[in-house]
């Protein structure tokens, strides 16, 4: 796995071994930062259920201006730390370990808002509709800002949710990127 373009291209990222963490593909990201290419620079970027931290220093990389990943798996903090650190974007991002709802709640109490929010949560547990309403009740979502959520084929989306309204929906294989906006 590595960042693709931007200031860190061609850099090497850290992953766990096994199949506790399941990374974006790298064609899958190339098809993303396309589509988002216009949103990247200068934003504000919230990486949820963030894994090895690959998708939000892609877009530090690609010249977003700040990004804070949340990850509640201690194993998985510790490789994106090392990433941040290796990749050298320590004063444009931090990692924290918290369940991700909580973790959007508190944001939304120290009210920040970001431009692009992404998540990727497990598949099997469905929980991109709980999130999404944790972002409306907090108030993170950035006027224009977007939503992506990656996740399995058969979790079906509804066209409008909690205030946001899709924006478009592409299917890779088994997974599905939906796009929302308000």
């Amino acid at each position: 796995m590595r960042i693709i373009a931007g200031e860190a291209k061609n850099k090497k990222l850290k992953s766990r071994k096994g199949m506790d963490t399941r990374p974006t593909l790298g064609s899958v990201k190339e098809s993303l930062f396309s589509i988002i290419a216009p949103y990247i620079d200068g934003s504000r970027f919230l990486d949820l259920f963030s894994g090895t931290g690959n998708i939000a220093l892609e877009a530090l990389s690609r010249g977003a201006k700040k990004a804070i990943m949340i990850e509640q798996e201690q194993a998985a903090l510790k490789i994106i730390i090392e990433n941040i650190n290796s990749l050298g974007f320590q004063d444009r991002c931090r990692a924290y370990k918290n369940d991700v709802v909580r973790a959007v709640e508190i944001l939304g109490r120290k009210e920040e808002k970001f431009d692009i929010i992404f998540m990727d949560p497990p598949y099997k547990q469905e929980l991109c509709k709980k999130v999404m309403i944790a972002i409306e009740k907090s108030g993170i979502l950035a006027e224009g800002g977007l939503i992506i959520c990656e996740h399995h084929l058969f979790e079906d989306l509804d066209d409008e949710f909690a205030g946001f309204k899709k924006a478009d929906c592409r299917k890779y294989g088994k997974k599905t990127m939906t796009f929302y906006t308000r």
